[in-house]
């Protein structure tokens, strides 16, 4: 890395006389609070505070069955379902399409309908929550229409996958990644939007515009959207993650649209906006940085995402979602290896991390998987506990389960890009600033496809693995296939592993192997 700014803390000690210990002194080991991942560590260690009331409010979806993710739920069959939910002393809301019923209400109600028992707990750093104890039943009235039900517990939820405190300035990146040429071609995102689902709010855009007339973009006016309703729940103050997505982008396809779904950060509330995102389609790619420990996931959650990817899958989206920054212990370093859902569903493109070395030039170097034991930080990856291998894994298939991830970039924080936010300069790693780099890219891409006539990216996986198996074939290799380091358990090496997927990319390896893969119908 040739430059980077670093965010300075500064600490003021006060002078202190220390008298020397008495014989009978004795060290006290000082303990810090570490915040359980997975909710079966938070009930062994929260205090109970009894059955939930009705000043409880639930926030649950219930996934609707669907006959053909194209065409949605039976619209009779969900508006009956809404009135049973109603009639059960619940709010409920749907909309032609959606996959899901939103329910919100007193947690004595849900429990009655879902005949379970419903607690409230508290953690020791005070926070509280309120969880089900036991599996929920489906009402005989709700059968017909409803597969499932999620949302029964305040405790899981989405976690952004940045890591903050400098970095690749846009210069950086586009000559790393060999973006120059696509950008010299006329490349610049026109006509593509990229949406984005985010639990954090956008302050304002004061942090973008500075971002852009500090690196000579255009300005982002006219290019950024906000969706928001309030049954997606409140949004987290401002956390930076929505600022790194926005710029990464913007830098490397500045003339892109891009339209941010805000939602609060629990799984009922993310999946009610992620439906919406889908069921709105106003943009072919999906940039995500969110995820959770997959083992920390109910199946009702694991069953509505994957129906709602589905059907993005279906009308030929791309979804890029981050592989997680726990390296190979997403659950964290006291549990077993885990991986992040949803980058684990086997209809998206997950992105792992790396580690970044730049050329005496600026352009590329190397790369090494991101794996940081000091930190117990990396880039996510290995097999699913719940998804088996689907056919375009199965030449790289070890375990017969779903593995991640499929491709990877720069993550590691040490090498990590420039942004700008809270008005203040500063260096931001994770696979989150991985991903809307693999967005921006493919925006280029499907806008150089479309100037060809030729149908945009979709479903990126089968081209991907049909690249990755044909690389050597190429004039320009799609793929910079990384080969050392590690993500806390799995090693890098050639061709595809558990570390970096496929690697990162050459832009414009990507862009004619793509080309070249749509021309020959999937060749």
């Amino acid at each position: 890395m040739r430059r980077g700014f670093a965010l300075v803390a500064i600490l003021v000690v006060g002078l202190l006389v220390l008298s020397p210990p008495s014989p009978a002194a004795k060290l006290t080991a000082v303990s810090r609070y570490v915040a359980p991942k997975l909710l079966a560590d938070a009930l062994r260690v929260a205090k109970r505070l009894g059955p939930a009331g009705s000043s409880t409010e639930v926030n649950i979806n219930l996934a609707l069955k669907v006959r053909d993710p194209r065409s949605g739920p039976d619209e009779q069959l969900a508006n009956a379902a809404v009135a049973t939910i109603r009639g059960a002393g619940l709010g409920a809301k749907w909309s032609k399409g959606s996959l899901l019923i939103a329910a919100d209400g007193p947690a004595p109600a849900a429990a009655a309908l879902l005949n379970v028992d419903i607690e409230n707990y508290r953690l020791a750093d005070g926070s509280e929550f309120y969880a089900a104890m036991g599996q929920p039943t489906i009402p005989a009235s709700l059968a017909a229409s409803v597969s499932g039900v999620d949302g029964l517990d305040s405790f899981r939820k989405d976690r952004s996958f940045a890591v903050r405190p400098g970095g690749l300035t846009p210069v950086d990146v586009i000559a790393f990644y060999n973006l120059k040429p696509l950008i010299d071609s006329g490349l610049d995102g026109s006509g593509q939007t990229i949406v984005l689902p985010e639990i954090d709010n956008l302050p304002n855009l004061n942090d973008l515009d500075a971002f852009a007339q500090e690196f000579g973009l255009p300005p982002f006016d006219g290019l950024v959207d906000i969706k928001k309703d309030p049954s997606w729940g409140t949004p987290l103050n401002p956390q930076g993650e929505a600022v790194l997505d926005l710029e990464i982008i913007h830098q490397i396809a500045p003339k892109a649209k891009m339209v941010v779904y805000e939602s609060g950060p629990s799984f009922a509330f993310a999946d009610r906006a992620f439906d919406q995102m889908v069921s709105d389609h106003l943009g072919s790619i999906i940039s995500e940085s969110l995820g959770a420990c997959e083992l920390g996931t109910t199946s009702g959650h694991r069953n509505l995402n994957s129906s709602i990817q589905d059907r993005a899958t279906a009308v030929g989206m791309t979804h890029f979602i981050a592989s997680g920054d726990g390296g190979a212990f997403t659950c964290g370093e006291d549990h077993a290896a885990a991986v992040s859902f949803p980058s684990s569903l086997p209809t998206v493109t997950a992105v792992g991390g790396t580690t970044a070395f730049q050329a005496a030039d600026g352009s590329y170097g190397r790369e090494m998987a991101w794996g940081s034991a000091i930190d117990q930080s990396g880039g996510g990856g290995g097999p699913s506990r719940f998804f088996d291998v689907p056919g375009y894994q199965k030449a790289v298939d070890s375990t017969g389960h779903r593995q991640v991830p499929d491709v990877a970039a720069v993550a590691d924080p040490a090498t990590g890009f420039h942004i700008l936010f809270g008005g203040h300069d500063g260096q931001v790693g994770g696979t989150s600033a991985a991903t809307p780099l693999w967005a921006a890219t493919t925006a280029l891409i499907d806008q150089d496809l479309k100037r060809k006539g030729l149908r945009e990216v979709g479903f990126a996986n089968l081209a991907l693995y049909w690249m990755g198996a044909n690389a050597s074939a190429f004039p320009v290799r799609p793929f910079h296939d990384v080969t050392a380091g590690n993500n806390l358990l799995y090693t890098a090496g050639p061709g595809w592993d558990l570390a970096t997927g496929w690697g990162s990319f050459d832009a414009v390896g990507l862009d004619q192997a793509w080309i070249k893969y749509i021309k020959g119908n999937g060749a």
